[in-house]
C-alpha cells in the first residue's frame, strides 16, 4: 500500500469531487447524504487516516450508525453501499488495505420494496397545523401539494410560477432537461394535474402572491420552490419535508422522548434525517396513491394523474390491506 496519509474528510470529498462527471447529480448528493455520517463518526472516534481502516473497525461504525441514529434496515443498507463504494475506489488508488471492501458485512433488509406510508389521519393534523399556523407557506404549500397530487419530489423541483393556472385549478407538468429540470420519464412524464382541492388552490396562489421569495433559477425561470440561491434541489425538497413533519414541528411533543431544546434533527434542518418520526416525500406519494385508490379513483386515472404504470403501481404503489381492496370492489358490486 502507498504510504500515504489523507484524513477521510479529504478522500470523501475527492472521492465525490471526481464522480461529478461520472454519476447524475441526484446519485451524487445521495452519495453526500449517505457519507456524511461516516465522516462525523471517523471524526468523532479520532480516525485520522483513511488507510487506518479495517474489517473490525468498518463493523464498528454500522454498530454506532445504528445504536446513534435509530435509522431503519434499509437507509442503513444505502449508508453502507456508499461506504464500500467509497472503500473500492480507495483501494483502487492504494488508499487502503487490500480485500477492505469485502470486510464491509452489509445485512440486506428482509423487504427491499419499501411499504412506509404517512397515516390519512397524521397527515390531516399536519395540514391543520400549517393550514392554521402558517398558513400559505413554503411547507404549507409543498406537502399539501404532495399529499394531495403525489407528485415525485422531483416533478415539484421541475415546476415554475408560470406552470400553475389558478382559474383553472390546473398545474402543467413539464420535461425541460435543457434547462435542468428534466422528468423522470421524459416527456411521457408531461402532463396537466387537476387540483381539485379549493383549499389548496388558494393557498397555492397566496403563496405564489405574498410568500415566495422572489428569485429566479441560472436559466431566468421562476421555480415554484427557490431557495436564496435559485431553485430548491431535490435533496433540499426531502430535508423541507421531512422537517416539516417531524412531530415536533406540529405537535410541540416528542415521541421518543428528547429534550426539544437540544435535538439536533429539530434544530438543524440538514439533520432532520435523524428523526425517527420524520417523512420523505416517497411515502406521502405512497400514501397518495393509496387514498386516491380507497377513494374509488380507477387505476388508470390514477396511473395517469401519478405518472405510474399500472403494473408498477401494483406492486410498489398500492399500499391498501386486502380488506381495504375489498371493500372498495363491494361499492361497485353492489351497484350490480
Amino acid at each position: 500500500m502507498a504510504n500515504i496519509e489523507e484524513t477521510p474528510r479529504a478522500v470523501v470529498e475527492q472521492f465525490q469531487k471526481e464522480r461529478e462527471h461520472e454519476v447524475r447529480e441526484s446519485t451524487l448528493i445521495n452519495q453526500k447524504y449517505h457519507l456524511r455520517s461516516f465522516i462525523e463518526w471517523t471524526e468523532e472516534t479520532g480516525l485520522e487516516q483513511i488507510g487506518a481502516l479495517n474489517g473490525f473497525i468498518l463493523n464498528q461504525y454500522k454498530t454506532w450508525r445504528r445504536e446513534n441514529s435509530e435509522i431503519n434496515e434499509q437507509t442503513l443498507y444505502n449508508n453502507l453501499t456508499t461506504l464500500r463504494a467509497l472503500l473500492g475506489w480507495c483501494e483502487q488508488r492504494e488508499l487502503v488495505e487490500e480485500g477492505l471492501t469485502e470486510k464491509l458485512d452489509i445485512p440486506k433488509p428482509e423487504n427491499p420494496v419499501k411499504n412506509e406510508t404517512i397515516a390519512p389521519e397524521r397527515a390531516n393534523q399536519i395540514l391543520e397545523y400549517y393550514h392554521r399556523f402558517e398558513y400559505a407557506s413554503r411547507d404549507h404549500v409543498l406537502f399539501y401539494l404532495l399529499y394531495h397530487t403525489g407528485m415525485r419530489v422531483g416533478t415539484v423541483h421541475a415546476l415554475d410560477v408560470g406552470d400553475w393556472e389558478s382559474e383553472e385549478g390546473l398545474l402543467h407538468i413539464r420535461h425541460r432537461p435543457e434547462q435542468g429540470t428534466p422528468l423522470k420519464n421524459g416527456k411521457d412524464g408531461q402532463r396537466a394535474v387537476a387540483i381539485s382541492k379549493d383549499g389548496l388552490i388558494t393557498a397555492l396562489s397566496d403563496y405564489i402572491r405574498h410568500n415566495r421569495l422572489e428569485k429566479v433559477d441560472e436559466n431566468d425561470r421562476k421555480p415554484l420552490f427557490p431557495t436564496r440561491q435559485g431553485r430548491a434541489s431535490t435533496q433540499t425538497l426531502r430535508l423541507y419535508v421531512e422537517h416539516l413533519s417531524e412531530p415536533c414541528q406540529y405537535t410541540g411533543e416528542c415521541p421518543h422522548g428528547k429534550d426539544l431544546e437540544s435535538c439536533d434533527a429539530r434544530r438543524k434542518m440538514r439533520d432532520s434525517y435523524e428523526c425517527p418520526s420524520a417523512v420523505s416525500p416517497h411515502p406521502i406519494r405512497r400514501s397518495a396513491i393509496t387514498d386516491h385508490l380507497n377513494s374509488d379513483v380507477p387505476k388508470d386515472v390514477v396511473s395517469d394523474r401519478m405518472n405510474v404504470s399500472q403494473k408498477v403501481l401494483d406492486k410498489h404503489y398500492d399500499a391498501r390491506t386486502e380488506e381495504e381492496k375489498a371493500n372498495t370492489r363491494k361499492q361497485y358490486l353492489d351497484n350490480i
